[in-house]
Order: C-alpha cells, then sequence, then structure tokens
C-alpha cells in the first residue's frame, strides 16, 4: 500500500505534465533577463508608491471625517488600489511577455 499514490498525487503531477507541454522552455539572453528584473522593480515601486499613498489618504480620511463614513471611504480607496494594482501587474506581464518574445 505505501507504493499508491493518492487522487490529489495524481491529478498534481497530471497538472505538472500538461504545463511541461504546454510552455516551450525559453532560454533568455542576459540583456532580456536584465530587462525583466528592470521592468519588475520599475512595477514593484510603482505599487509601492500607490500603497503609500492610500494610506495616507486613509489617515486624511479618519481624521477628518466620521467613523463610519471614514471606514466606508477607506473600503473604496483599497477596492481602487486592488483595481489599480491588478493594472499594473497584467501590464508588467505583458511587457514581460514581449521581452521574452524577441529574439
Amino acid at each position: 500500500m505505501a507504493g499508491m499514490k493518492s487522487a490529489l498525487e495524481l491529478a498534481m503531477e497530471k497538472i505538472n505534465a500538461q504545463k511541461v507541454e504546454a510552455e516551450p522552455v525559453v532560454s533568455l539572453t542576459d540583456a532580456q533577463r536584465q530587462e525583466i528584473g528592470d521592468l519588475r522593480k520599475q512595477y514593484d515601486a510603482k505599487i509601492a508608491e500607490k500603497d503609500i499613498m492610500l494610506q495616507a489618504d486613509i489617515r486624511q480620511l479618519i481624521q477628518r471625517r466620521p467613523p463610519q463614513e471614514a471606514m466606508a471611504a477607506a473600503q473604496e480607496l483599497r477596492e481602487k488600489f486592488q483595481q489599480t494594482k491588478k493594472a499594473l501587474q497584467e501590464e508588467l506581464e505583458a511587457k514581460i511577455v514581449t521581452v521574452r518574445s524577441r529574439v
């Protein structure tokens, strides 16, 4: 019985096999690796900047508005931040794909 695999293990092996078939191995040049690293740093900085601005806006809300109103407005700001963050991450991924596709 020790040699038998669980359904989860079998499913994971199948998923991993499909990933290997679907994604051809592409070796990147040093310049491409550098460019991708630079893009990631740039977008991490943009996201961090947006997060800092969000925290500052929330602090101002708490100081200037009644608690219930401030909490509702803060939630809206957080949701907007999440949308912006997702858009930036998608933009980054698109740029990385472009860099990887260059020959």
